[in-house]
């Protein structure tokens, strides 16, 4: 097992943000809970910090594109998202836990990049 030289960090949807999905699909409800289970939350792979005060200015110049992108995974189209999409709607919506140190265990398969999200 080797570590890789990323921090990453775990995003999951808050109970409000949960709440705006079913508002916009109210016949297919989403239960809060549901964002425990495997699978229900996204990690990015993000560049090596040294200290909380720098992940803080890192998710504050950043979060537009994670916030577009897990809205996204939700809804594709834009024009029902919140305008505009700023910091303090983010931090109420998403829910982040960092991580410093990110093992590797599978060296032998080397990561493959796919573009198409």
């Amino acid at each position: 097992m080797l570590t890789i030289n990323r921090d990453a960090i775990t995003v999951s949807a808050k109970k409000p943000l949960i709440d705006w999905i079913n508002s916009l699909d109210p016949l297919h409800p989403m239960q809060y809970r549901d964002q425990s289970n495997y699978d229900e939350s996204t990690i990015y792979l993000i560049e090596e910090l040294d200290t909380e005060k720098d992940f803080n200015e890192w998710i504050r110049e950043n979060y537009l594109e994670i916030f577009e992108q897990e809205l996204f995974s939700w809804i594709t189209d834009d024009s029902k998202w919140p305008n505009p999409l700023h910091y303090a709607l983010f931090s109420e919506w998403i829910q982040v836990s960092y991580q410093s140190l990110v093992m590797d265990q599978c060296p032998e398969h080397p990561i493959e990049y796919d573009d198409d999200l």
